[in-house]
Order: structure tokens, then sequence, then C-alpha cells
């Protein structure tokens, strides 16, 4: 029963050990350009560095879509209940206006059957040392194993 005690017990240790010195995303990120950049004379730094999170479109952008299409259907039934009560001439411009915002809207329902999709990371705000202090930006798959352009 000791001995079983023990057993457990130096597996706590191990485990607690392992998490401790396991990498977070951002270190991976920033060992892969250490890596790309150990045989450059640039020297890099990652102090302001940032992690973020890419997409195929940004969920904001798919959000806004959605809602500006929504206030788009209802400009346009508004439209359509009143241009039977419309001189010819005002008809067909308010027909013309129409038949924009009903392009507009058939844009806006192809951006909004594209869902976001996680594609990767991006390391941005890496610093270029030196007299010209350039600002530099790394994208990465999804699990942060290499470089991608």
């Amino acid at each position: 029963m000791k001995s079983y005690c023990l057993f457990i017990l130096f597996g706590i240790i191990c485990l607690a050990l392992y998490s401790c010195h396991k990498k977070t995303d951002q270190n991976r990120a920033i060992a892969l350009v250490e890596v790309r950049y150990e045989n450059s004379s640039q020297k890099l730094n990652f102090d302001g560095s940032k992690l973020d999170s890419l997409y195929n479109i940004a969920p904001q952008a798919y959000a806004d879509s959605v809602k500006k299409g929504n206030e788009l259907d209802d400009a346009l039934a508004a439209l359509e209940s009143q241009i039977e009560h419309l001189s010819q001439a005002e008809s067909d411009s308010v027909g013309l206006i129409s038949a924009k915002l009903t392009k507009e809207r058939y844009r806006l329902l192809d951006i909004a059957k594209t869902k976001p999709a996680f594609v990767g990371w991006k390391l941005s705000g890496v610093v270029v040392e030196g007299e010209k202090a350039d600002t530099l930006s790394f994208n990465f798959d999804k699990g942060i194993t290499k470089i991608v352009p």
C-alpha cells in the first residue's frame, strides 16, 4: 500500500512538472520564427508580439453582413409595398433603387453562406531590431507546426 501511494505521488509530481514546462501556443510560434531566423544577422524582438487566430472570414464581418442583409430585406419590403401607389416615373426610380438593393442583398447572402472557419494563427508585432525598426508578421498552420504564406 505504501509503494502504491508513493507511485501515485510520483505520478502527480511528474504531471505537475510536465504541465509547468509545457509551451504555450505563442512560445511555439516564437520558437518556429527563431529557428527560421537563427542564421540571419537580423535580431528579432518578441516583447510586443501578439498571437491571434485567423479565420477565412472575420466572425464580426459575418455577423455584420447578416445584420445588414436583414435590414435590406426590410427596406425592400417597404419599397415594394409603396411602389404601387406611385406614378410611372416615380415607380421606375424606386424600381432602380430596389434592383440595386436586391443585388447587394444577393452579395450579402453569398457572404452569409461562407461560415467563419478557423484557418490558423498569426504572430504579429515582431520587431526587427536595428537602425530600421521594421515590424513583421508570420502566419502559422492550425497546430502551429510550421510557418505558412
